[in-house]
């Protein structure tokens, strides 16, 4: 009931817990009731670069392709003030493949890339035909 009688010092991941609020229950109701679509849209396509930051950083996922940067572009969004950029990225796949994508990204404020740098791409566990951003790699 709205939380009053649970226990407190559950801890809950922060992004998993905005996912529950902004889609979920009567929080997520009132979200869809209050906030346009175009902004609800926005909020989660936050939520989802966030998520799959976190599945980068915790090193469940392997290395699956290398990029180098191309460009980079602030898209004016920041999660927890890490800015969320546009990378454009020469990529090149494990078996010698390579193309030239672009994605927009969860980047540490403390490591942005820059022009030329090479980044570690892995691939997305719902959608295998999608990278994640990984990080920058160490020359």
């Amino acid at each position: 009931m709205m939380g009053w009688f649970t226990r407190k010092n559950k801890q809950e991941d922060a992004v998993a817990k905005a996912d529950r609020v902004m889609n979920k229950g009567l929080t997520g109701m009132m979200m869809k009731g209050f906030v346009p679509k175009e902004h609800r849209d926005a909020i989660n396509q936050s939520l989802d670069s966030a998520k799959q930051a976190q599945l980068a950083a915790s090193g469940s996922l392997p290395l699956t392709a290398t990029g180098t940067v191309i460009s980079v572009t602030d898209t004016g969004k920041l999660i927890n003030f890490d800015p969320i950029v546009v990378l454009v990225l020469e990529v090149t796949e494990t078996g010698g493949h390579t193309y030239q994508r672009t994605m927009e990204t969860l980047v540490s404020k403390l490591q942005i890339p820059r022009v030329g740098d090479r980044v570690g791409l892995g691939q997305h566990p719902a959608n295998p035909s999608e990278l994640i951003y990984m990080g920058l790699l160490s020359v």
